[in-house]
Parts: structure tokens; sequence; C-alpha cells
């Protein structure tokens, strides 16, 4: 990895040699600009960069404009400076001010993207107005993140995405979206800038600490399939973390935060902006001991009882920390991740309480779900009048540390039975306490990708974007550990083999086109994307996803009507550990096919703003675990309703979210089914926020969860049981107060200390967290 930072390294500073001595001649006259506009000759500005500014490029095109812009305010030439304020905003629709910008400049760029409308790029892949995307999109800026006293990711997209709900897998954060899930979270795909973090190897991508939200400008997410753009793993959402830019922090902020329960969080962020050098740097960590509970016998798998850890991160700390550095057109881009989240439970199909205490770690990690990973990008974007291409290369690793406690309680029973391992097994493990299975494997992978958008105008009336790209991937598996042992610290058996057996090489290309036209008051949005994957056994892949809409706009409303297809296919970890088990039949890659009609109301009363989307998902070829196996064994018809309101005023704003589903028609394991199980058919969430003083905020966050079918599996005959559970509202309370350059915060999570459980896929019911709090304060220097 450290070669690998090197050798990126070399290739960014040789590349910005290159591009330094290009464009000295044009720093020089911005250069000469600048002094002009500090010295008080505003018209020799105009003179300088008025004819010039079109050639510029990345940062300094920017700077270009910006100066422009506060030149003409100078000179009092209202609309001169509002077309440079726009041109400025379509080059960087993130642009935000710094604090020492005139008021005036700073109020215009304000009113401007207000009346663009909020921007986002994540649906067509070019900045775009809310209004002309062609799915419906949920979009979370800065402020709505404090807003929701969210701790995490998964708590944010909870608040305000309709659809995407908890689910609990036992040893990870994981969620739903429009009751599609998976054992980790492997069906919506999650980026940062564009970039997949979605692991090669498990496809999860975990919502929790390990994604510091410190350094989020906005979060944009797409509701329903988006393979058309981003090929597998996009199933049923795609969440983009857009991060700040220097610019935005234009200096140093460090905040600490101490909660119950051993919370501890510090994170340190540092942005800057020098001339066309825009800098980024962030760090964070999170660390928690958790709260436990006693669970009886009665509840319990294998007939014991005794205390879980619940909301626990482990021996060693979250952290997530990165960079970002954007230069004349150049990009960079590294981030390194780590999770570990304690599984208050053992191994799905016992599902008992354990002695977490007297268990020995492995590389430092007790048991639970542990996974670092570290990605890096580098691109770079030219323009070349209506042509805009963007080249990349991108390096992914990941390092998976599962670690499972099998069973406490000695057992006569078949573990071969409900685990899918061979009968040697059973005479091995059979009355030995303390069972546990560890599990790890490290995996890299090497991108590039072209991508372009060519803008034509055929005349007034038509005009549009076209987008073109090809993706290359090279993955591998490098090295694999597997280890089952009993008597809580005594290993048993370590198949040395598994390292060999688990290595692996995989190729993947993928194409795709999109057009977007616009005439008049209607867009035609339709893009085809064409995926192949050469697997390590030689099988070959290939996936067609389409997706087409048709949008129509007016003033104070719009409506979309769009069809798209997704899909998802099987991580290279459960085809390895199937193989390894003896199961020949290779596993299909997952579909989902989805018809969606939205409507938008805009204004229709002032600082209100209505959705109302339908939605028809088809379902099929569903991934399920049955022990350590998994098959294809699900398919599922549904139809939904997602409705999201938005209302806001100087002191006070208001977000509410509603989803609605029923189930059509469903099957899990050759077993039908009429409603989704651990998902409520009805959900909401409304976040409110009050400034009653200048600088002080009150806000609150509701959750409602209705009804909700439960399973559990029995350990004897792994048959599935159902459960109906009542609905919950919970309610989290918080308030955030700035004075100066002092930032104070106390949230305070299930204010009325809700006593609820909470299931997943291939586990029971999980106790959830009881009341929580959290206080901060923070110091920008």
């Amino acid at each position: 990895m450290k070669r690998c930072i090197i050798y990126i390294s070399i290739v960014l500073m040789s590349l910005s040699t290159w591009a330094q001595t290009q464009d000295d001649d044009q720093r020089e006259v911005y250069n000469d600009a600048e002094n002009a506009y500090i010295i008080g000759r505003v018209e020799q500005v105009q003179e300088l960069l008025g004819d010039r500014v079109a050639f510029f490029k990345g940062t300094l095109k920017q700077s270009a404009y910006r100066l422009l812009a506060l030149a003409n305010l100078e000179l009092d030439k209202q609309e001169e400076a509002e077309q440079y304020v726009r041109s400025l905003l379509r080059e960087n629709p993130y642009y935000s001010t710094v604090p020492d910008d005139p008021q005036r400049f700073v109020d215009m760029v304000e009113d401007i993207k207000s009346g663009m409308g909020a921007t986002i790029t994540t649906a067509s892949s070019k900045a775009e107005n809310l209004n002309e995307s062609p799915v419906p999109v949920t979009l979370i800026t800065e402020e709505m993140i404090r807003n929701s006293g969210g701790r995490n990711l998964k708590e944010v997209l909870m608040a305000y995405v309709p659809g995407m709900l908890s689910v609990d897998c036992n040893d990870d954060i994981n969620m739903a979206m429009r009751s599609i899930y998976s054992a980790g979270q492997e069906k919506i795909l999650f980026m940062l800038n564009g970039h997949r973090l979605n692991s090669y190897s498990t496809n999860v991508a975990a919502p929790d600490f390990s994604l510091s939200l410190e350094k989020v400008k906005q979060i944009e997410v797409l509701r329903g399939p988006a393979s058309s753009l981003y090929g597998g793993v996009a199933l049923s959402a795609v969440v983009n973390i857009i991060t700040k830019q220097g610019a935005d922090m234009d200096g140093f902020k460090v905040k600490g935060s101490l909660g119950n329960y051993g919370q501890v969080r510090g994170d340190l962020l540092f942005g800057k902006r020098y001339f066309d050098l825009d800098v980024l740097t962030w760090g964070s960590i999170y660390k928690a001991k958790g709260e436990r509970f006693f669970v009886p016998s009665m509840f319990s798998g294998t007939g014991g009882s005794g205390d879980i850890i619940v909301g626990g991160v482990g021996n060693k700390p979250s952290y997530d920390f990165g960079l970002t550095l954007n230069w004349n057109g150049f990009s960079f881009m590294y981030d390194t991740h780590f999770s570990q989240i304690i599984s208050p439970y053992t191994f799905s199909y016992t599902f008992s309480p354990y002695s977490y205490d007297l268990y020995h770690t492995f590389r430092g990690m007790s048991p639970g779900y542990g996974t670092k990973s570290s990605h890096a990008d580098l691109s770079y974007t030219k323009n070349w009048g209506d042509l805009t291409l963007k080249a990349s290369v991108t390096y992914d690793s990941s390092d998976m540390m599962r670690y499972n406690i099998v069973t406490e309680l000695p057992t006569e029973d078949a573990l071969s039975e409900v685990l899918g391992t061979s009968e040697y097994l059973d005479s091995l493990l059979t009355d030995i306490p303390g069972i546990y299975r560890y599990l790890d494997g490290q995996d890299r992978n090497y991108g590039v990708q072209l991508k372009g958008d060519y803008s034509y105008q055929l005349n007034k009336s038509h005009q549009g974007v076209l987008s073109f790209g090809m993706h290359y991937n090279k993955f591998e598996m490098i090295d694999s550990k597997f280890i089952l042992g009993g008597y809580y610290d005594i290993t048993l058996l370590d198949v040395t083999d598994v390292s060999t057996f688990a290595k692996g090489k995989e190729h993947s290309l993928d194409a795709f086109v999109q057009l977007k036209h616009t005439w008049n008051n209607f867009i035609f949005n339709a893009g085809l994307r064409f995926d192949s994957k050469k697997r390590f056994d030689d099988h070959v892949v290939r996936e067609l996803s389409p997706r087409i809409a048709l949008i129509y706009i007016q003033p104070k409303w719009n409506a979309k009507l769009s069809y798209s297809k997704s899909f998802v296919d099987a991580p290279y970890y459960y085809r390895k550990t199937n193989l390894m088990l003896k199961e020949t039949r290779n596993l299909e890659s997952e579909i989902l096919h989805s018809l969606q009609l939205t409507v938008q109301a805009v204004n229709p009363l002032p600082g209100l703003t209505v959705e109302l989307n339908g939605f028809y998902n088809v379902a099929d070829r569903l991934i399920y675990p049955r022990g350590w196996m998994n098959a294809n064994a699900g398919t599922g018809k549904s139809l939904g309703a997602e409705l999201s309101v938005e209302y806001k005023t100087n002191r006070f704003k208001a977000n509410l979210s509603m989803e609605a589903v029923k189930v059509l028609d469903a099957e899990y394991f050759d077993k039908k089914m009429h409603h989704m199980l651990n998902v409520p058919s009805m959900s909401g969430s409304a976040v409110f926020a009050w400034q009653p003083l200048r600088g002080l905020t009150l806000h609150t966050h509701l959750s409602a969860i209705g009804t909700q079918y439960v399973y559990y599996t029995n350990y004897q005959t792994t048959l599935v049981f159902e459960e109906l559970v009542d609905g919950r509202l919970l309610m989290d309370l918080g308030a955030d107060y700035r004075i100066g350059r002092m930032e104070f915060s106390f949230n305070v999570n299930n204010l009325f200390n809700k006593n609820y459980k909470q299931s997943g896929l291939g586990t029971g019911e999980v106790q959830q967290q009881s009341r929580w709090f959290l206080g901060s304060v923070a110091y920008k220097f």
C-alpha cells in the first residue's frame, strides 16, 4: 500500500509540474488582476480577465470568475456581477463563500444558489438541479446533518430518506431500502466524491462511525435502481458523500465529544485554498464501551443466559482519515477508515449471549465484524469547448475480519446440519464449550476509467448532454485465514489451505452511454450500461442495465416517470465460501426492476416543497444465507409510496419523510410470504429545527415505525418462524450554540428510554440502545 501511495504521489507531482509550466502565463495575468483589485483599480480587472477567463482551468478559473464578480460589484454593475457568479457556480456547484468576502457578494451567491435550486451531480453524472434528476433524489445538507442529531451516517439517512430503515445483523450496522436488505449492507452503493466505498470482495459498506460526518458538505441519495450509471451494488439506492472543499473551511477546526457508555470522539479538519490549489484533510476517531443488557435463558437460542453488549465498538476505535487535493483540473483523494462492532450474540442459528471477556483476540480484535479499507483516486478533467473528458485511476484495498462465536454451551446437536459444514466437524466440536470461528481476507482492486460529456444545442428549444464512459477493474484476493477453535481460546483447526484456496483474480469491464435532451418544458433522460465480469472460475457474467425517464417541468411543480433495472453480482466471498463447502451451483447476480412516478410541488406556499413518489419493484434471485452457505433463494414484488416534505422560514425548518409498502408476492427459500420480514409496512420521520436566539439552534428528531414481522430460525430444524412486533415512536433532542469561533452541541438519542428490539437477516431479535447522549465542544482557528 505504501508503495502504491508513493507511485501515485510521484505521478501527481509530475503531472502537477507539467500543469504548472503550462499555466504560468494565466497565473501571472490573474495575479496582475488581483493586485489591481487590491489597490482599487477595479476597471483593470475586466480588461485583464474578461477575454481570457474562458481559457483558464480548474480552481484558477473559479478564482477569476469570483474576482470579476467582485470587481463588477464595486462598479455597481449588478447584472454583470450576477453573470460571473452564475459562471462560477456552473464551474463548481458546491462553491461556498469565505468569511472575508464582502456581504454583497455573499448574498448574491446565496440568492443565485437558491434561485438555481439545489444542485447535485450523482443522478446524471453531471451537475443538474433536483427537479431535472431522472429519479427521486434526497439531498441532505450540512445544516440538515446537524439538525438531525445523527451520530453516524446511518442515523442521518434514516432521518431524511423515505424507505431507509434500520435492520440488525448482529455484528454490523445495517440498513434496508424499500424492504430490500441482506446480512451485511450489500445492496446500497456508498460513494465518497463519486468513488466507490463498497468492498470488492464482500460488497459491504457499513454507514457507521468509520465515515466521519464533519468533512461532509452534502449527501446525495438516489432512491431506486442506479446500475445504468454505477453498475453492480447500486441495486436499491446510491449514497454519494460530497466532502467540503478547502475554501469552505478556510482554517483549522478541532472538536472533542464525550458521552455515556464510554463514548469518546475526536475530530480534526483543515482546509485552505491557495490560488488554484484547494486542500482538505480530516481525521476522526470514535470509541464506545457499549451498553450491557441481561438476557434470560427463555430468550436464548441454546438455553444459555447472560449479558450482551449493544453499541460497543470493540478493542480498537473506529477511525476515518483522508485528504483531497484539487489543482488545475487534477483531483486527488485518499481515504482510509476502520470500523469494528461488537457482536451482542453468538452465531445466528445458536443466537445466545456469550462471555465476551473470556475469548482471546485475533490481531487485536474481539468477537465481531471489523473492516479496514483504503481508497485512492487520481483524476484529470479537461474541457475542449462543449466536450469535457475525465480520466481516472483508482486503488482500493480491504482487510475484512469476521470473528464469530458459534456456540458457548457444549452441544450434542449436529452443527453440520445448520452450518453447512462437514460431518468431520461434528466429531471435532461435540461437547466442547466456547466454540468460535475466525475468518479474515485481504483484497485489492485497481481501476481505470474514462468519462466524457458532450453538450449540444440544436436551437433555442432543443439542447442536451451526451455522456459516455468506460471502466476497467482488476480485483485480487491476496490472502485469507480460517481458524476454528474451542474452550474459548484454543485453536482446534487452522485450515492453512484456505489461504491458497481463497486467492483469486477477477476482471471486469463496463461501458455506459446516457442522453439527456431538453426541449421546452420536457426532459428525456435515457441511459444504458453493459457490465462484463470474468470470475475467478472463468465463468463470465454479463448484465445490461437500462434506464429511461421522462420529466415535465413547470415553475411551481414537476413530474417524472421512469423505469430502471439494476443488479449486484454475487460477492466473491460468498462464492468462494460456497465452493469451499462443496456447493457446486454458481451464485447468480441479484436483479431489481423498478417503475417510479414522482410529482413535486415547489413553493405552493412560501417555503414549502412537497414530493410524492410511487414505485413498483420486482426483485429476483435475491441472495439469502443458510448457515455458512448462500443461495439465490428470494424473490419479491412490492408496491410503495414515499412522501417528502420540507418547510422553512428564517428561523424554523421542518423535514418530513414517510413510506408505505405493500408486498404483493414474496418468496424466501420456497416459503411464500405476504409481508417483508423485519421492516414495517409503514414508517415515518420528522426533523424540526428552531433558532430562538442568534447562534442557538434547538432541534428534535421523531421516528415512527409501524408493526412489523420479525423472524427467527430454530437451531435444530432451521425452520423460519414469524412473530408480529408492535410499532414504536422514538424521539431525539439536541441543541447547538455558536459564539465567535466556539461551537457547543448536546444531543440525546431515545430521549424517553424506549425499550425495543430489532431483527435482521439470519439473526433473532437484538436489544437496541436505550438513552444515549453525547456532548461536543469545537473551536475553529
